[in-house]
């Protein structure tokens, strides 16, 4: 099969009629013309958009859905084969061996036939009242348009999802999607074509059905995360963007994941170490504390190593609890070389001391990111540091950045620390680029993570940050530097995630060096893992779809 590496796709913002069928096949017809006429070659509608989507009843529900010969997927195959273009749609299906109902996407080509076809997984709250979870696992297909994932709007909030269609080589991702909140169109879109180096194509609804408000979103997403196209809100209508496949090689992270340290990942639930941490009773005032990511590291001048800790004793005067420093802290470089390093592993001991001694003072624990000497090599490291002034544990690194490995040697696990105050896991620097960290730590059962960062992008803190702490209902520290790529801009994701999808909104960037980021944090928000109704962010993975995540 011949694979075009350039074409224009094709996004539709509407709104489907619940009940009607053909009305919601005339607006197919519609805006399929439209997008033609615009150069289309691939066309993506929402969410269910045979039916509606807010039923009555699961027997309502019943009554609508149609199998893959149904009306209205015959329409959409008509379409293709008119205009020589591929269609992907959702559609509330019944499947005619078994009757049950599913929130369904098709991919169907240029000759009309069905070449993809995915049951959505992760089922929103009103999902559950009506669809059976799906049984097709994270197919994707080889097309004339390159290799081809399909997921299906709140699918996108579950990393695992999109990860395991990009590691089986997608290179377009398309959402079909009912985005009730403009965090998910704005925010989850573009981090997971970022995550994955894909680009991701998200057609949703807009307007009013029944008690929901659809505000729109529809965008196309290169594999940079840029959005390139975009539909407005509350706009009904098409927009279109060219696709460059080759721009997925240009961004493939995938060489540098390390699947045997991410075998949790495929253990049911039930056998987690989580799992049983969520059934203690906590009292919420016996388990807040004070949290600061202190923006401060070594810099050129002298007495900076001095001033790093003068920083780190007026924090803890003020009741934080969890002091966490960026990465490298005690080097005035964000990028060490083997001599930087060297130096840095050879006054590891005396900083260390140093900061046993202000823990104990002050009943404090610290995260303090070095680089020490172990069995001979050079480690990147984070040490923490207990409230008697012990070490309670060592992170090592485990995905180093490229720049680095000519002296680094990397660690192979990330283990999750019990404390006075809460279970903490640590990643550094590069780590924050696989989601597969954050969820491993996250069913070891971390109440904190902690992300001691030099960040090279804006994206990084735009796109990155927040779905680590909401994917996973953790507390999400970030501690930066400022002589990094991306300067400063430390701060602290509660649990549930912001209020409002753009971080820099909500948490403007502060770029001063010696800054101290503060948060009174509860723990019991960490051991609350819903995120509406029977919608449980760890509980509703489907371990057995995982596969491709621990596979080498």
């Amino acid at each position: 099969m011949m694979t075009k590496r350039n074409f224009n796709a094709a996004v539709v913002q509407t709104l489907a009629v619940l009940g009607d069928l053909e009305h919601n096949i005339e607006l197919l017809q519609y805006y399929t013309q439209e997008a033609v006429q615009q150069g289309a070659e691939l066309v993506v509608f929402p969410e269910c958009m045979n039916t509606g989507y807010l039923f009555d009843s699961t027997q309502h529900c019943a009554e609508l859905a149609e199998t893959l010969t149904g009306t209205y997927v015959n329409a959409v195959a008509d379409l293709c084969r008119q205009y020589k273009i591929h269609i992907a749609s959702g559609f509330t299906e019944r499947d005619a061996d078994t009757n049950k109902i599913y929130n369904s996407g098709i991919l169907v080509n240029c000759q009309g036939e069905i070449v993809l076809h995915y049951q959505k997984q992760f089922l929103a709250t009103h999902d559950q009242n009506w669809f059976e979870v799906g049984t097709k696992g994270c197919p994707v297909v080889d097309t004339e348009l390159g290799r081809v994932g399909l997921l299906i709007c709140f699918d996108g909030r579950i990393p695992e999802i999109a990860r395991c269609l990009a590691l089986q080589g997608a290179e377009v991702i398309v959402d079909m999607a009912n985005f009730f909140t403009m965090d998910q169109a704005e925010l989850w879109t573009s981090a997971r074509a970022y995550e994955n180096g894909v680009w991701l194509i998200a057609a949703t609804k807009t307007g009013v059905e029944r008690s929901i408000y659809y505000p729109g979103g529809s965008a196309i997403v290169a594999p940079t995360g840029h959005v390139v196209a975009k539909i407005p809100y509350d706009t009904h209508g098409v927009v279109t963007s060219n696709i460059d496949l080759d721009e997925c090689k240009a961004y493939n992270k995938f060489r540098d994941r390390r699947p045997e340290t991410y075998q949790v990942l495929k253990t049911q639930f039930g056998d987690t170490p989580l799992a049983p941490l969520l059934q203690q009773p906590l009292i919420p005032e016996q388990v807040s504390l004070k949290v600061a990511a202190v923006q401060s590291h070594v810099l050129q001048e002298q007495r900076s190593i001095e001033e790093v800790f003068e920083t780190i004793s007026h924090t803890a005067k003020l009741g934080v609890k969890l002091i966490v420093l960026p990465q490298f802290f005690n080097v005035s470089t964000w990028l060490p070389n083997a001599e930087d390093a060297k130096i840095a592993s050879q006054q590891a001991h005396q900083h260390l001391q140093i900061a046993t001694e202000i823990a104990r003072n002050y009943g404090c624990m610290l995260v303090l990111p070095i680089i020490e000497r172990v069995a001979g090599n050079l480690m990147p490291s984070a040490v923490l540091v207990g409230t008697e002034g012990e070490i309670i544990g060592r992170y090592y690194q485990v995905h180093l950045e490229p720049e680095i490995r000519g002296w680094a040697r990397f660690g192979d696990q990330f283990p999750v620390f019990e404390t006075p105050f809460g279970r903490v896991g640590i990643i550094l620097g590069y780590d924050g680029h696989f989601p597969e960290c954050t969820r491993v730590l996250a069913l070891n059962g971390a109440d904190i993570i902690v992300w001691s960062c030099a960040w090279q992008h804006s994206f990084e803190r735009e796109l990155l940050a927040v779905p680590k702490a909401a994917d996973n209902r953790v507390y999400l520290v970030c501690a930066n530097r400022t002589d990094c790529p991306y300067p400063g801009g430390s701060f602290i994701i509660p649990p549930e995630g912001f209020s409002h999808w753009d971080v820099n909104v909500v948490a403007p960037p502060v770029t001063r060096h010696g800054a101290v980021i503060p948060l009174y944090a509860n723990l019991a928000r960490s051991r609350q893992k819903q995120m509406i109704p029977k919608v449980d962010m760890l509980r509703n993975r489907l371990v057995d779809t995982y596969k491709p995540l621990t596979s080498s």
